[in-house]
C-alpha cells in the first residue's frame, strides 16, 4: 500500500475530525485577517480625526498605535480560542499582569489619564501663553505624561499632566483682547483732578488701546505714602506688552512734566539721646 493510499484511508476514517480542524483553521485565519483590517482602519481613522483637531503629532502616533495593538491583542485571543486553546487562563494572566503593572505605575497612569483628558478638553494648545502651577510661559509640547512650557526668560519647564490638571490654568491667548491693569501712586500734595486729567491724556496718546471697550481711571486708595489711582485699558493680545510699556512711559513723563511726584516708601527715625 502506497503513501497516497494511506493518506486517503486516514482521511476516510477521520474525515469529520479533519474537516473540523480545517474549518477551525480557516475561521481562525478569517478572524485574524478581519481583526487586522479593523485595527488598521480604526488606527487610520483615529489618526485622521486627531490630525483635523490639531493634536500633537506625538499624541496622534501614540493613540493610533495603542488602538491598533489593543484590537490586535483581542484578535489574537479570539484566534487562539478558535484553534482550541483555552484562553481563560491567558486572559487571567494578562489581567493579573495588568493589575501588577498598574499598581507599580500609579503615578504614570495618573499622568497618562490626565494627558488623555487634556487632549479631549484642550484647555490650552501648543503656542498659547498660559500660567500653570504659578509658572507663566508658552506651551511648547503636550505629551502623554507631561506638558512642557517655555518661560519668557527661556527656561524649559516640564510639568506632570496630573499636576497640570489639578491646578488652575490661566490661558491668555484664547481671548482676542486683554486688559492692562495699572496702579499709579502719586504724592499726597497732588491735586486729584489734575491727576485724572494727566492720566486720561496719557491714555489718549498711547496707540493701540481699544477705547471702544472702555477706559477706567479711578481714585482707588489712600496708601501709606501715596494716593493710588487705577488705570484699566484694553488692547489685543499681541500688543499687550508693547502697549503696557508705552502707557507706563507716557504716564511717568506726563507726571514729571507737571511736577507731580511718584513717592516711594519712606521711614522716619526719631533718635533720642
Amino acid at each position: 500500500m502506497g503513501i497516497l493510499d494511506k493518506i486517503i484511508q486516514f482521511i476516510e476514517k477521520y474525515d469529520s475530525v479533519v474537516i473540523g480542524y480545517l474549518l477551525h483553521i480557516v475561521f481562525a485565519i478569517l478572524i485574524f485577517l478581519l481583526g487586522r483590517f479593523i485595527a488598521a482602519f480604526v488606527s487610520k481613522q483615529l489618526r485622521k480625526i486627531l490630525t483635523l483637531k490639531d493634536v500633537e503629532p506625538t499624541i496622534i502616533k501614540f493613540t493610533s498605535s495603542f488602538a491598533r495593538y489593543t484590537i490586535m491583542g483581542f484578535t489574537l485571543v479570539a484566534v487562539l480560542g478558535q484553534l482550541g486553546v483555552q484562553t481563560t487562563s491567558i486572559v487571567a494572566i494578562i489581567g493579573a499582569a495588568g493589575l501588577a503593572i498598574g499598581l507599580a505605575l500609579q503615578g504614570s497612569l495618573s499622568n497618562f489619564a490626565a494627558g488623555v483628558l487634556l487632549i479631549l478638553f484642550r484647555p490650552f494648545k501648543v503656542g498659547e501663553l498660559v500660567i500653570i502651577s504659578s509658572i507663566q510661559g508658552t506651551v511648547d509640547s503636550i505629551q502623554i505624561f507631561s506638558t512642557t512650557i517655555v518661560t519668557p526668560t527661556g527656561e524649559t519647564v516640564t510639568i506632570p499632566n496630573n499636576q497640570v490638571l489639578s491646578t488652575n490654568i490661566i490661558n491668555y491667548t484664547r481671548q482676542p483682547n486683554r486688559r492692562i491693569d495699572l496702579t499709579i501712586g502719586v504724592d499726597y500734595s497732588a491735586d486729584i483732578k489734575d491727576v485724572y486729567h494727566i492720566l486720561q491724556n496719557s491714555v489718549d496718546k498711547t496707540p493701540n488701546i481699544l477705547t471702544d471697550l472702555g477706559v477706567t481711571i479711578r481714585f482707588n486708595e489712600l496708601a501709606a505714602s501715596s494716593i493710588n489711582f487705577i488705570v484699566l485699558v484694553w488692547t489685543t493680545n499681541e500688543n499687550y506688552g508693547a502697549v503696557r510699556t508705552v502707557l507706563l512711559e507716557n504716564i511717568k513723563m506726563d507726571l514729571d512734566s507737571h511736577n507731580i511726584n511718584i513717592p516711594f516708601p519712606t521711614m522716619e527715625l526719631n533718635i533720642k539721646k
